[in-house]
C-alpha cells in the first residue's frame, strides 16, 4: 500500500513536471516550428480527426494525447477548434487500443527521454527548446504510466469487481460506476481490458459491460481535467470540451441503450469480447459523425458556458 502511494505521488509529480517542461519548450521559438508542422498536418477538420486517431493509436493513451493537446493550446500553438477535432479523433483512436490492449508497449516514454538527452548533448545543432519539449513529453508519458501502474492494484480487489458487476445491471449506474472506476485508475484501457475478461468469462453480460465501458469514456477525462487546472483559459476550455463531448454522447445513447446493444450484437461476431470492443468503437464513431458538422458551434457553446461559469 505504502509503495503504491509513493509511486502514485511520484507519477503525479512526474506528470505535472512534464506539462511544465512541455509548455516551456513550446512557448519559445520551438512553438513556431510545431505550429507550422501542425498547420500542415491538419489543413482540414477531417484530417485533424485522423491525426488525433493515428497519434492515439501510436501512443496507446488517449489521456496522454489530450493532455499534450491542452499543453499545445495553453502555449498558443493551436486553437481550441483544432484541438477539439484532434480530441474527438483521439477518442476513436483509443478504440484500437482496446483491441490490442494485450500488446501495450511502454517504450515511448523512455524513447522520448533518450531523444531529449541526445538533442541536449547536440544543443549547438538543435538548440535547447526541442530537448525541453521531448523531455516534457517523456515525463508526461512516464507519469501516466507510473500513475496507472500505482493504481492497478485496485483492479484486483474482488469487492470492487463485484460492485462493477452489480452496478452494470442498470445502465445509468453502470455508466456511473465505469466513470468513477476509470477516473480512479486513470486508464480507460485498463477498464476495457478488465471488462473484456469479465464478459468472456461470463461473469458479466454484454449489456452490463457496455454500460461500464461507456462510463469509462467519461472517467478518462479526469486526467485532462487535472491538466487543465493550471492551464490558461483556452487550455481549461479544451479540457472541458473533452468532458462535455464524452458526457453528451453517453447521455444521448442511454435512452436507446437496449437498441444500441442489440445493434452491436447483430453486427459483431459471437465472441463477447469482440462485441464489447465493437460497442466501444461504434459509440465513438457515432458520436463523431453526429457532432462533426457542428463542431465549431459546439466549441462556441462550451466556450460561452465556460466563460459564464
Amino acid at each position: 500500500m505504502l509503495a503504491s502511494l509513493c509511486r502514485l505521488l511520484g507519477g503525479i509529480l512526474l506528470f505535472s513536471a512534464g506539462i511544465a517542461f512541455l509548455r516551456k519548450g513550446l512557448k519559445r521559438k520551438t512553438g513556431a516550428r510545431v505550429e507550422a508542422a501542425l498547420r500542415k498536418l491538419t489543413p482540414q477538420p477531417a484530417f485533424a480527426v485522423a491525426v488525433g486517431a493515428l497519434v492515439t493509436c501510436a501512443m496507446q493513451s488517449s489521456s496522454a494525447v489530450t493532455v499534450i493537446i491542452v499543453g499545445l493550446v495553453d502555449s498558443g500553438v493551436i486553437d481550441v477548434y483544432q484541438a477539439f477535432y484532434i480530441i474527438i479523433g483521439a477518442n476513436l483512436g483509443t478504440c484500437l487500443t482496446a483491441y490490442i490492449v494485450a500488446f501495450r508497449t511502454r517504450i515511448l516514454g523512455p524513447l522520448a527521454l533518450v531523444i531529449s538527452a541526445s538533442m541536449y548533448l547536440m544543443k549547438e545543432r538543435f538548440g535547447r527548446d526541442p530537448a525541453v519539449v521531448f523531455f516534457g513529453l517523456g515525463c508526461i508519458l512516464e507519469g501516466v504510466e507510473v500513475t496507472c501502474s500505482a493504481l492497478a492494484w485496485l483492479a484486483e480487489i474482488p469487492d470492487i469487481l463485484n460492485a462493477l458487476v452489480v452496478f452494470g445491471q442498470v445502465p445509468f449506474f453502470g455508466v456511473l460506476a465505469g466513470a468513477v472506476f476509470t477516473g480512479i485508475i486513470q486508464s480507460s484501457s485498463v477498464t476495457t481490458a478488465i471488462l473484456v475478461g469479465l464478459v468472456r468469462e461470463g461473469l458479466v453480460n454484454l449489456r452490463a459491460a457496455v454500460s461500464l465501458a461507456l462510463g469509462s469514456n467519461i472517467g478518462t477525462c479526469a486526467t485532462t481535467l487535472i491538466a487543465g487546472l493550471t492551464a490558461s483559459p483556452a487550455g481549461r476550455v479544451t479540457a472541458m470540451l473533452h468532458l462535455v463531448f464524452n458526457l453528451a454522447g453517453v447521455i444521448a445513447v442511454l435512452p436507446v441503450f437496449s437498441a444500441f446493444v442489440k445493434i452491436v450484437e447483430i453486427v459483431s461476431p459471437a465472441d463477447p469480447g469482440y462485441r464489447l470492443a465493437n460497442a466501444h468503437t461504434l459509440f465513438n464513431l457515432m458520436s463523431i459523425l453526429v457532432i462533426f458538422p457542428w463542431c465549431r458551434q459546439f466549441v462556441d457553446l462550451v466556450k460561452g458556458r465556460h466563460t459564464w461559469i
